[in-house]
């Protein structure tokens, strides 16, 4: 046996039906498992949905089963594997993503991540695997664990292969493929020692599992962020236990995983700076922390070491999804200073070390009333070991900085004691920001309309998150675009910084109701938004909230972004940045005549001149919706005209009401005064107009959206979308 599989041996499991009696119309073997923490299962959540709905609900069991050495524990089944024995608990769904009723379409195959934690009983002394910290390349080696029949005969397989590439969300594996059985069962680096992926099936000629790193997607799950932080929690400081104490029972009955890991080529000096016992270590500090607020909180933090280690800003041009903090120190693994040609000197160590002391800090000045100070103490004390015995002078002495204070203000956060200690105060912001884009082009063939979604840095770089260019239906852009969004959002708030967004549309859409929708995804069935049934949840949960409601949201245009900003643009952007703000009819008639219903557009360019005889500060506003009729060719005017503010109602309603709409928006533009100033003011009244009682009391009315367009940025996601090519016949 080698040294792999007799260490994956015993974290590894099957999954079956409870006792002997199980129901006839049910296989009593489901798949497979392995234990990533004490007491905790992963596997795959079409395994678990063999047992049927109220397994997946937790309200049925499953029978658990797993190999131990003979002797570890007397009571312990013999079984005749040499030297072997099994034993046996009772597992219970905590998580599922997704469940059986969202799982399938069509009955094809259960949709990703397609992954489940199961609490097992009696299973709290078992070895657990090492789960990665980041996503693997390709032409990775791997192994293949887990249980078969497929030679007729119930036991453990191996194979041996190697990572193929990816396919959407799915790690592509070729070699030894899994068969019957497998799924649920890990992947691991051969080089690293780590699992990387769970064993989901075979398609045609190549393997598929899910990347580990999908674990993530079980935090947006109703309490799913409280199950996983505790389940990985527990996974680091288990590995923190068997290095510390190698001799407590049982586990000197099994290879130590750490060991194992110092001795692989993963590991060697030339690869990282970063041994086993140092990331095991940090791992276990890091998982006593709070955890992060989101993905946005991590990758900031690691690219503002990048930057100090290599004395140059690099954007990622893939974004993470890292919700933890022993992702973000992942990301720094094998980091190298950029010189030309190609190559650098190692510095992931000096990262790593630098991340670790930063996340220490922002703990003590945030956080310090969700940390233990014993805890925080002999954190900060191992950094400041570490850096003590660095190779590099200036590297401890930026760590001990970090340090400096962070004991004089335990327990001091809101208390005002900080200000004792004006040297030592927190860091200041990070002047970088990261908003978000959402492109929607032109429409395409079928009347669909392609989509991208995009991470802008310090309002110049672009990073990419999700794209469609074949395109959906309009009705379906709020389903399509719930998950990136949600995505995208997550690794751009950091800090104090809450990302705004901007929604680049063709002007047909303009009325498209982006600021109510919401980011928590809809119940099968369609009945409203997960969360809408327990309102406490909605308190707590930003994400049942219409986003226009907590964030900035408005409206540039896709056409005129795709082209050189003309004069008139510029020269009016000037106007209403510096103000002060005024409001004028975007038709051109009295304030007093409203919209008349069933208004049609007096020809072309009719508002035009108007339009072009405001003042470059004035805003147009229009009591209606502006995607089609009179709306839509005033609004083709403004822009011609180069207002890159303008305020509208996109809702129908009673002509009565444009007098109150009209007054709301000249106050609305008085408060903000300047284009800048706008967002809070329109978030203010949007949160106001949500509340009827509110709204009645105060006069307000409509669905306000806004156009706030500025001319001085680069015209982001303004490449044109086109449709793929048509496939050749047969093709």
């Amino acid at each position: 046996m080698s040294a792999f599989a007799e260490m994956v041996r015993p974290s590894l499991a099957r999954i079956g039906a409870p006792g002997d009696g199980y129901a006839t119309d049910r296989d009593p073997y489901w798949g497979s498992g392995f234990f990533i923490a004490p007491g905790w299962l992963l596997t795959c959540a079409h395994v678990v949905g063999k047992g049927g709905a109220a397994v997946c609900r937790g309200e049925s069991a499953m029978s658990v089963t797993w190999l131990e050495r003979t002797g570890a524990h007397g009571w312990a089944e013999r079984t005749g594997t040499g030297g072997w024995v099994e034993r046996t608990g009772t597992g219970t769904a905590r998580l599922l993503a997704p469940r059986p009723e969202a799982a399938r379409q069509e009955r094809g195959p259960w949709a990703f991540p397609d992954l489940a934690l199961v609490r097992v009983g009696g299973a709290d002394d078992v070895p657990c695997l090492w789960l990665a910290d980041r996503e693997a390349g390709p032409r990775t080696p791997v192994g293949l664990y887990g249980w078969s029949v497929q030679t007729g005969e119930l036991g453990i397989r191996h194979g041996d292969g190697e990572l193929a590439g990816a396919d959407a969300r799915a790690l592509l594996l070729t070699g030894s493929l899994p068969v019957g059985g497998l799924s649920g069962g890990p992947v691991l680096d051969l080089r690293h020692g780590s699992v990387i992926g769970v064993i989901k099936g075979r398609g045609t000629g190549d393997g598929v599992a899910v990347p580990v790193t999908a674990l993530s997607e079980l935090l947006d799950l109703r309490d799913g962020g409280r199950t996983v932080r505790e389940v990985l929690r527990a996974h680091d400081l288990h590995h923190l236990r068997r290095l510390e104490d190698t001799s407590s029972s049982p586990f000197p009955a099994y290879p130590d995983w750490t060991s194992l890991q110092a001795e692989l080529p993963g590991h060697a000096p030339s690869v990282t700076g970063i041994d086993a016992e140092l990331r095991t270590r940090l791992y276990g500090h890091l998982a006593h922390l709070p955890p992060p607020a989101g993905a946005g909180e991590v990758v900031h933090l690691v690219e503002d070491v990048k930057e100090q280690v290599r004395g140059e800003r690099l954007l990622s041009l893939v974004p993470h999804n890292v919700r933890t903090w022993r992702e973000g120190a992942g990301l720094l693994s094998g980091l190298r200073t950029v010189q030309p040609g190609g190559g650098g000197t190692l510095v992931d160590l000096d990262a790593v070390l630098l991340y670790a002391a930063k996340a220490a800090r922002r703990t003590a000045w945030e956080h310090a009333d969700e940390v233990d100070p014993a805890r925080l103490r002999a954190f900060t004390s191992w950094i400041a070991g570490q850096a003590a015995g660095h190779r590099h002078w200036a590297v401890g002495e930026a760590v001990r900085a970090l340090l400096d204070g962070i004991d004089d203000h335990e327990g001091s956060s809101g208390t005002g004691e900080a200000e004792e200690h004006p040297a030592s105060g927190p860091p200041a912001p990070p002047a970088a920001r990261t908003d978000v884009l959402v492109k929607v082009g032109a429409p395409m063939y079928d009347d669909r309309y392609p989509w991208s979604v995009q991470l802008i840095h310090d309002g110049q770089d672009v990073t990419p998150v999700a794209a469609d260019d074949r395109g959906v239906r309009a009705d379906d852009l709020v389903r399509e675009l719930r998950e990136p969004l949600a995505r995208a959002l997550s690794q751009s708030d950091h800090g104090e910084h809450l990302a705004a967004i901007e929604v680049f549309l063709p002007r047909r859409l303009f009325d498209l109701p982006v600021d109510e929708w919401q980011l928590l995804p809809e119940p099968p069935g369609g009945e409203g938004p997960v969360g809408d049934e327990d309102a406490e949840d909605e308190w707590v949960d930003e994400r049942a909230m219409p986003l226009g409601m907590r964030r900035t949201v408005v409206v540039r245009d896709v056409r005129r972004n795709a082209l050189a900003p003309s004069p008139e643009w510029r020269r009016r952007w000037n106007g209403v940045r510096t103000g002060p703000l005024a409001a004028e009819t975007l038709h051109g008639r009295p304030a007093a005549e409203g919209h008349p219903p069933g208004a049609r557009p007096g020809g072309r360019f009719a508002y035009y001149g108007a339009l072009t005889g405001m003042a470059d500060a004035c805003v147009p506003v229009y009591c209606g919706p502006v995607g089609s009729g009179e709306g839509l060719a005033a609004m083709n005017d403004a822009l011609r005209a180069g207002h890159p503010v303008v305020l509208w109602r996109r809702d129908r309603h009673d002509h009565e009401e444009c007098g109150a709409f009209h007054r709301q928006a000249v106050d609305l533009l008085k408060a903000a005064r300047q284009a800048g100033e706008l967002r809070g003011p329109v978030r203010d009244l949007r949160i106001r107009l949500a509340d009827p009682d509110t709204a009645r009391a105060q006069g307000l009315c409509g669905k306000i959206a806004v156009l706030l367009d500025p001319p001085d940025r680069p015209p982001f996601g303004a490449e044109a979308m086109r449709p793929p090519p048509q496939a050749a016949p047969g093709g």
